[in-house]
């Protein structure tokens, strides 16, 4: 006897969409509710009470690097805000950092308890990805590039982010700029040091590999690396950390050296995390475009959702730079559009 799995597969469609379609609850786009109907009708297929149709769970899965960085946490409410409008919870998933083999239990999650999902996240990318297609699972990759398939993706120009970042700095004064990256195994680090590179470039301004040092996202990584361009005794006059909380650890760092910011150093972030306009002094970052993020991918994943064979679409939202008080210059000002392409 066939199953609802089997009907989903042959249709190629969500088991949730089959479920729609056998209930008639939600919209479901004509083309696809006569594939599964044609696909019902060549296995043959009718529920049995043994075998209960799928109910609507309407939620999705929200998957992350690390839930305890303030940025996925903001990604997070943007997310669930423009979920709630469609009627969907979100489930939070933390990902990165799961040995090899224990990774499995996230597929099992998604396939009996969600309708979709948001993958923000490098690990296991393909791997989630191929798996998301065989189950056909709605899936949306979020602000990382996926090489191997043609995925629904939002993404954000990081390159431009961290160009802006450093333009302001040299507009600003500034010719020795240093740089505290991530791990350059995840691209949205790589991105961030290319575009750094690119306005040094631009203006013709030396790039000095003695002025970077690497950190891991976090408050303790960015201290460690203020602290050892400290001890490198190469001159500098400002800072661009890959994001935020690295900044805020720089800075820790230069007040325990009794180094003023930014009269003697200035510092920029990346994310506009909550921290940042609160702290003193208020940190200059590059900040995302949260709710055109949030609306882009909700809106990517309900066309899956309707249509699971929907063409797949490659967004790029830009961000911008907002200027506060731990750089030399102008206060309260932006630079950058949200955009679009």
């Amino acid at each position: 006897m066939s199953t609802i799995k089997e009907v989903a597969k042959r249709a190629k469609t969500s088991i949730t969409t089959v479920s729609r379609v056998i209930n008639n609850t939600s919209y479901v786009k004509e083309e696809t509710r006569q594939k599964v109907l044609q696909a019902m009708k060549e296995l043959n297929y009718r529920p049995l009470t043994r075998e209960p149709v799928v109910k609507e769970n309407r939620s999705l899965a929200l998957v992350v690097p690390d839930v305890s960085n303030p940025f996925f946490g903001k990604i997070a409410k943007g997310i669930a805000t423009v979920a709630n409008k469609f009627v969907y919870n979100i489930i939070l998933c933390n990902i990165d950092g799961i040995p090899a083999g224990d990774g499995d239990y996230l597929m099992d999650l998604i396939k009996n308890r969600v309708d979709g999902v948001i993958y923000a996240s490098s690990y296991r990318i393909g791997e989630v990805v191929r798996k998301a297609r065989d189950n056909n699972i709605p899936i949306v990759i979020f602000d990382r590039e996926v090489r191997d398939f043609a995925v629904d993706t939002v993404t954000i120009n990081n390159n431009q982010g961290a160009y802006l970042a450093t333009e302001h700095l040299i507009l600003s004064g500034h010719k020795k700029i240093a740089f505290i990256g991530g791990s350059e195994k995840f691209q949205v680090s790589e991105q961030r040091k290319k575009g750094y590179m690119r306005a040094l470039k631009e203006h013709g301004i030396y790039f000095d590999e003695g002025l970077i040092f690497t950190g891991d996202f976090t408050m303790e990584s960015g201290f460690k690396a203020m602290n050892l361009l400290l001890l490198n005794k190469k001159p500098f006059t400002a800072c661009i950390a890959a994001n935020d909380l690295m900044a805020i650890g720089a800075i820790n760092c230069l007040n325990q050296h009794g180094i003023m910011v930014p009269e003697e150093i200035s510092v920029i972030g990346f994310d506009d995390i909550s921290l940042a306009s609160a702290m003193t002094p208020k940190l200059t970052t590059v900040a995302y475009p949260i709710e055109r993020i949030s609306e882009r991918s909700l809106e990517l994943l309900m066309k899956q959702i309707s249509d699971i064979n929907s063409s797949p679409e490659i967004i790029t939202l830009f961000p911008r730079l907002i200027i506060r008080e731990s750089t030399t210059g102008s206060k309260g000002m932006e630079r950058g559009a949200e955009s679009e392409k």
